[in-house]
């Protein structure tokens, strides 16, 4: 394995890692401006003997990361190599590296696959297994009969997968019937079910399996998931071991609703021990899941909880799901939005076997029970009488006893979202609009209280509300018809003349209603129109400010960030930064200019690149959002002094 080596570069490569590996930064950035890389491009062999040489394992990953990610060295041979030294840790490393280059790489490990040791060749077979289910024609595999389904099952189970599942019971598994099977003494073969479980736990990398979701129809999906409930509880029970992680794939994938919604408070004790593991590989399975309780979780996360890593994982998860679904992030969070069993009009009804209650969701959220034979109004669903159907009447107030919590958690989603929505100037064709706040009972009621628009290439056109008896209304309280071809928007009051927002304001107060967020004094701030023509704003260039006071300004959706005298305010609302250039006269700050750049997609404010020398032109941007926007400066500095 040891390679001669050239000791002035040795030792040059050998600083660099003893510096990474004591994170000493200023030693780091002094290799890199040498620039190291450029060696090691000129230099590989050099570089590659180091890789081979006598250094601690810690070195060697270090190392190797650096010659194939940081300096996209392509001389994969060089890499496949230390497949032979049976080390996990090394293998981990190359499969992130040649995950996506199976084109350059396959040969080669085929090649190499005889000299491996059974842990590598059985790593090297799982590898080619995942590359195999990428491929298009996998996706196609389909099996006429149950017989088909034995047959591949048998040829295809190996031993290295199932000794992964050799911890799990047998006895959940055992006794499993076939999808329709009228014969209630012939059962699922039992290697069936040990293949489409072992693949999974076997899996190094998170994937559909297509053979295994070709498979899973054929089963019964009530005794499966049952069976995949009891495993889970066993898992669980073993204080869900993070080596027997990839349990939770099988039951994200193949679970019912019921299993999924108890994901959300494992989900939330996980994320409390710092078992970030489990935390996310939950949330990228729900993405993959997306179904709906599945995307309800994610979206809870990214609405609710604070800024870090969670939140992110959430977001992306949720993200790839709206992807594949054609969607953007807040269409797909529109669709998701629960109407908790309510029809459009805020009824349920709820049967007890002999007795029937018609339970209503009230305008402030609240519940109201009627029964239908007594005619009697309570706030809630009685205990069962003996005449009952008690497991129907147990069920249904066990589901009541949580709704309350859960219409809240949903209503500050919500206001979250229509705060976002009147900032960034978000848009909804009329069929999406009527679907997301007419149809369903809880956006019903919040629509009431808001005054919509309809825009036309960002300019209002008409402004009107939404009645409870279903139709719409001017500002002089004349009926409104919505256009077939609407764009709707949340009003700004930027948008409005003054005598009209007046007017509003005077529905509401006429009529008692308290908007769901506080729509019409929104602080506005207009731009000159000197200013919309260009795309820097120099209104508060020269103010005396203490920066320190923007930090109290910082929200889920709005980050701080000063590097190099210069005030980023990142907002996730719009995907805009806000750069705001300041300049220090001996011990005083002073501005200089505004301008705003776009965010890239995908970045956030650990990946974000800053300064963005990027200048949108002001015209661009929706005069709602700058308006917010100066908002938080005004009262962060006092500008206007």
């Amino acid at each position: 394995m040891k390679r001669k080596q050239q000791p002035d570069l040795a030792a040059l490569f050998d600083s660099y890692c003893e510096a990474y590996t004591a994170s000493d930064w200023q030693v780091l950035k002094t290799l890199q401006e040498m620039p190291l890389d450029d060696i090691i491009r000129k230099n590989k062999q050099a570089a590659y003997d180091y890789l081979y040489s006598d250094v601690a394992l810690k070195k060697r990953l270090i190392w190797l990361n650096k010659l194939f990610s940081d300096c996209g060295l392509k001389d994969y041979e060089q890499l496949l190599g230390l497949l032979k030294e049976n080390s996990k840790l090394i293998r981990r490393n190359i499969e992130k590296i040649i995950l996506d280059k199976e084109k350059k790489t396959r040969n080669l490990l085929e090649q190499l696959y005889p000299e491996l040791d059974e842990d590598s060749q059985n790593w090297t077979r799982q590898l080619f297994k995942y590359w195999d289910n990428s491929h298009a024609s996998a996706s196609k595999i389909k099996f006429r009969n149950k017989q088909a389904v034995i047959d591949y099952c048998s040829k295809h189970i190996e031993l290295y997968c199932t000794q992964q599942i050799a911890w799990l019971p047998q006895k959940p598994y055992t006794r499993i019937h076939w999808a329709n099977e009228t014969d209630v003494d012939e059962f699922v073969p039992r290697h069936v079910l040990r293949y489409v479980l072992s693949e999974h736990m076997a899996l190094t990398q998170i994937t559909r399996l297509h053979a295994c979701d070709a498979i899973v129809p054929f089963i019964d999906e009530k005794e499966w998931q049952a069976a995949l409930e009891e495993l889970f509880r066993y898992w669980l029970a073993d204080s869900a071991e993070a080596n027997r992680r990839m349990l939770l794939l099988p039951y994200c994938f193949y679970g019912a609703e019921w299993q999924i919604a108890q994901l959300a408070p494992l989900i939330k004790s996980w994320s409390k021990a710092s078992r970030k593991q489990l935390v996310g590989l939950t949330m990228k399975l729900l993405g993959l899941k997306a179904s709906p309780n599945a995307l309800i979780i994610l979206n809870d996360w990214m609405e609710t909880a604070p800024y870090g890593m969670y939140k992110r994982a959430a977001w992306v998860a949720f993200r790839q799901a709206a992807i594949r679904k054609g969607l953007s992030i807040e269409e797909l969070a529109d669709q998701i939005i629960p109407n908790f069993g309510f029809n459009r009009q805020g009824e349920k009804m709820v049967d007890y076997g002999t007795r029937t209650f018609r339970v209503t969701l009230m305008p402030d959220f609240s519940i109201s029970v009627l029964d239908l034979d007594k005619q009697k109004v309570s706030k809630s669903l009685p205990a069962p009488l003996k005449s009952d159907n008690r497991e129907k009447a147990e069920n249904a107030r066990a589901e009541q006893a949580g709704l309350k919590k859960r219409v809240k958690t949903q209503t500050n989603i919500q206001k979250k979202r229509l705060e976002q929505s009147l900032k960034n100037g978000r848009t909804w064709p009329k069929e999406a609009w009527l679907a997301t706040f007419i149809e369903n009972p809880v956006m019903r009621y919040i629509a009431t209280g808001l005054i919509w628009g309809v825009y036309k290439e960002g300019k209002l056109q008409d402004s009107f509300r939404y009645l409870e008896d279903g139709t719409f209304t001017t500002v002089d309280e004349k009926e409104f018809l919505l256009p077939d071809n609407a764009v709707i928007s949340l009003v700004h009051p930027i948008d409005l003349p003054d005598e009209t927002l007046a007017g509003w304001k005077e529905q509401l107060d006429d009529y008692e209603l308290i908007p769901f967020i506080p729509q019409l004094s929104a602080p506005v701030h207009r731009l000159t129109e000197t200013e919309k023509q260009g795309d820097t704003l120099l209104r508060y260039s020269g103010k005396k400010v203490y920066l320190s006071n923007i930090y109290e300004f910082e929200t889920a959706d709005i980050t701080i960030r000063i590097e190099n005298n210069t005030l980023h305010i990142i907002d996730r609302s719009f995907n805009v930064v806000a750069q705001l250039s300041f300049v220090y006269e001996e011990s005083d700050c002073f501005l200089k200019e505004l301008y705003f750049s776009s965010v890239e997609e995908g970045e956030d404010i650990n990946t974000i690149q800053l300064p963005k020398e990027e200048r949108l032109p002001l015209s661009s941007i929706p005069e709602r959002f700058i308006s917010t926007l100066l908002d938080i400066l005004n009262r962060a500095f006092p500008l206007n002094e």
